[in-house]
């Protein structure tokens, strides 16, 4: 038995009683927002239009049909427009227990998406520069979507779609052959003050635009010192940002850029001129848009012939269905490129590819404030090594057990990362946030480390306590309620999960940790496990356990690691 168990009871019961259908009763089922009203409640608004009656009348009536004879409820009662419904407190613990104590670490993990692939588009960093943190929250949030529907059974592919193609790089190529030498090319800090070095020489020195593009017309011809510099450069810059991203912790499975699709352009302009949606506007080649209420064109030709994003755009989400079939495609990145997005869509759609409705533009708004003590951050690497140098401090300062601790570097590194991530991960990622590092770095409060200090404080219990976990424990012993509102949390994991991807949002599942984390919190001094009677010890213990293993789970989709000792 499970959660699902009893939701499909009281789904059952409700659409009888209210005479609709069985699907329908278990999608409107919610948990409530307070444990003490119980452990499920059906709203009756959508009720109300169809029986022309206010939602409290229908909620007292049903709750009058439903009192008695559904699996495992207690009570039902009526409570404004809503039914509650209050299990019994045994049978739910047993059910929820047992079940996640079997799958260990793979509880929450479901089938759901078996069979079905999503491919997430994220990171996509410029080449021949070194990783900003205008790319960290790509990088994060689609980082947590990829392990999240993982989880949820789905096939992912994680595609990093680098920005190693354009003009740009005819200016790094003139920096490279005016002023560098060949070790340059191998490392990127120097190419970088190259690239800075050209853009300051072209303000006095104009003519260098005519030779970038040269160097980058050259590039497109296939000649070969120019793609000989360029891929040096590519090179270079991906062994650089594969080893931020294993210091990151986040995976990718291609990193298909931009240059990939050079060759698969022309195929999407050939299909748009057939279909008749292309026009020539001074001198370029658009598609009008505003059949689709998008006064914008979408640009697929400069007048000089060069192609554009959308054009790399529309070939790549081509390729990506021909080879993944996905379920979904999802492009992680920020508002400021909603109206390219639009275009994307609709462009697909007029295409005729049906599969344009499976695409979505996972939007997400800025991060102010990510500075070091020195001053603005450009690259994520110092980012990193501040977060390690502040979370060390902060260790120093608030952990007294540190005699625990092997390698006070490396936690202090995952404490950093860890800090870092779920100050993104716990807002709405549609909204701008103000970053803040002591608030970040804090062992209290909503924070990442709080979290990582939750699950390591109850993997301490299971080390010292004495007892040894039992999955088969009498759980009779469970009568406090701060160990049903855990029980009631732990239950709700998947249905966590489920949200979090349905909607893109991996805030729902951090704002679950830390409600999570604020029950066990709340809980320490009542569930004792150490010196207590043996029966009443191993069902707590059962249950810490439990909580620990959640905590594991939805920190990794998080990105966050989950420590044992800090």
């Amino acid at each position: 038995m499970s959660r699902a168990t009893f939701r499909a009871a009281i789904a059952d019961a409700v659409s009888r009683a209210a005479e609709i259908d069985r699907e329908e009763a278990a999608e409107q089922l919610v948990a409530p927002p307070r444990p003490e009203m119980g452990d499920f409640a059906f709203p009756c608004f959508l009720l109300s239009k169809k029986l022309k009656k206010v939602p409290p009348a229908i909620a007292a009536e049903l709750a009058g049909k439903l009192s008695i004879g559904i699996f495992g409820v207690e009570r039902v009662e009526a409570t404004g427009p809503y039914v509650n419904f209050r299990l019994n407190k045994l049978q739910f613990a047993g059910a929820v227990l047992r079940e996640a104590a079997v799958a260990g670490a793979e509880y929450g993990r479901s089938s759901e998406g078996a069979g079905k692939v999503v491919a997430i588009d994220y990171s996509s960093p410029n080449i021949a520069k070194p990783f900003h943190v205008g790319h960290l929250r790509s990088t994060i949030i689609g980082g947590a979507l990829y392990r999240l529907f993982e989880k949820l059974g789905y096939g992912c592919v994680g595609i990093n779609h680098l920005g190693d193609w354009g003009t740009q790089f005819g200016k790094q190529i003139v920096g490279v052959k005016h002023w560098g030498k060949p070790e340059d090319l191998s490392d990127l800090m120097a190419l970088n003050q190259l690239y800075v070095k050209y853009h300051k020489e072209e303000e006095t020195h104009p003519e260098l635009a005519n030779e970038a593009r040269e160097w980058f017309r050259k590039q497109e011809a296939g000649d070969r010192e120019a793609l000989d510099l360029w891929r040096a450069i590519r090179d270079t810059s991906l062994d650089y940002f594969k080893r931020i991203y294993s210091r990151l912790g986040v995976q990718f499975d291609t990193y298909t850029g931009e240059s990939f699709f050079n060759d698969k352009m022309e195929a999407v302009v050939d299909a748009a001129k057939a279909r008749g949606l292309t026009s020539i506007s001074d001198g370029a080649l658009v598609i009008d848009l505003e059949r689709v209420g998008i006064k914008t064109p979408a640009l697929l030709k400069k007048a000089d012939g060069a192609t554009l994003y959308l054009t790399r755009d529309l070939a790549a989400a081509e390729y990506r269905h021909a080879t993944y079939k996905f379920h979904k495609l999802l492009y992680v990145v920020g508002t400021g490129q909603s109206l390219h997005f639009q275009q994307l869509f609709e462009v697909l759609k007029l295409l005729g590819h049906e599969w344009a409705k499976d695409c979505a533009h996972v939007n997400f708004g800025l991060v102010k404030g990510m500075s070091t003590r020195k001053g603005e951050v450009i690259y994520l690497e110092e980012l990193l090594n501040e977060a390690r140098s502040r979370a060390l401090k902060a260790m120093r300062e608030t952990i007294e057990k540190r005699a625990e601790i092997d390698d006070e570097e490396a936690v202090a590194e995952a404490v950093g990362i860890g800090a870092i991530f779920f100050a993104d991960l716990s807002k709405q990622r549609i909204k701008d946030y103000d970053f803040d590092w002591k608030r970040a770095l804090s062992f209290e409060g909503d924070t990442g480390p709080y979290l990582m200090n939750a699950h390591a404080r109850i993997a301490g219990i299971i080390r010292k306590c004495g007892v040894e976990i039992d999955p088969r424990a009498d759980l009779a012993a469970l009568v406090e309620p701060e160990a049903h509102l855990l029980v009631s949390l732990v239950s709700r994991y998947q249905d966590v999960l489920r949200e979090a991807a349905k909607v893109h949002e991996p805030s729902i599942l951090a704002q679950y940790l830390l409600e999570l984390a604020h029950a066990l919190h709340s809980g320490y001094n009542v569930l004792r496990v150490k010196d207590e009677e043996p029966k009443v010890a191993k069902a707590r213990l059962l249950l810490l356990s439990v909580v620990k293993n959640v905590l594991a789970s939805g920190l990794g989709i998080l990105g966050i690691p989950a420590l044992e000792r800090m």
